[in-house]
């Protein structure tokens, strides 16, 4: 049997590179969404969408390579699991079992319920593929059906997760790092800096539970320190 060689040309690297980028930026849009909804504002109305949806991509970009790394781990072990001989087919129950399991606990540590509601999301938009009569065969039976299903489905459950989780964590007053803000002849002590969407800083305040929003022509000073809210002094 002949084997057909196919070289990648630049259109089609070109292609597939425009669509990495754009589902980036999309997760990237995504993760920004979720983290700046928890504070009550909508970053698009701030700046352009290109410019906050790469700033997305700083803070998720690690997670999406992880998500990339485990997709493609997970298609090597089904093909070690289909491989497998008849007299070590019992393998192929203990694998996805001990996987599954894994993952349960994971999921349970982590207390990322979300990413399991987005797993399961996943499998139902597979079967619902694979089984949908209008679904051309030539997708069902491609072999990157699953990876495209959970890149589209479960990453970006993901993403909006990750954005939501970081956002929680600065609200309950667990960030890292206490800004101290002088505006005028009035100093604001033991905020947390939410991020910065073109010219406005933001700023959440534990005390009051708002979200402050100042022009950067309006800061005089901008001091952050290492700890939490809780440790902060208290405003005069």
């Amino acid at each position: 049997m002949e084997q057909t060689k196919r070289e990648l040309s630049i259109a089609d690297v070109a292609g597939w590179g425009s669509g990495l980028v754009t589902f980036g930026l999309v997760q990237g849009a995504l993760y920004l969404q979720a983290y700046w909804g928890r504070f009550g504002v909508d970053p698009f109305q701030f700046v352009a969408v290109s410019e906050i949806a790469l700033a997305g991509l700083a803070g998720i970009g690690v997670v999406l390579g992880l998500m990339l790394v485990a997709i493609l781990l997970g298609g090597w072990l089904e093909g070690k699991i289909v491989s497998t001989g008849p007299d070590r087919r019992v393998l192929t129950w203990i694998a996805p079992v001990a996987l599954i399991i894994g993952m349960g606990a994971i999921i349970w540590w982590a207390s990322a319920w979300t990413i399991l509601l987005g797993g399961l999301l996943t499998i139902v938009c597979l079967v619902v593929v694979t089984h949908a009569p209008a679904v051309p065969s030539s997708v069902k039976s491609s072999p990157l059906l699953t990876s495209a299903v959970a890149m589209l489905v479960y990453v970006s459950t993901a993403s909006s997760w990750l954005g939501a989780e970081r956002a929680e964590k600065i609200v309950q007053g667990d960030g890292k790092y206490v800004a101290s803000v002088t505006v005028g002849p009035k100093t604001l002590d033991g905020l947390n800096l939410i991020g910065r969407l073109g010219d406005t800083y933001a700023f959440w305040d534990m005390a009051q539970k708002t979200t402050l929003l100042l022009p950067a022509s309006d800061l005089k000073s901008l001091q952050i320190t290492r700890g939490s809210v809780a440790n902060a002094p208290d405003r005069p």
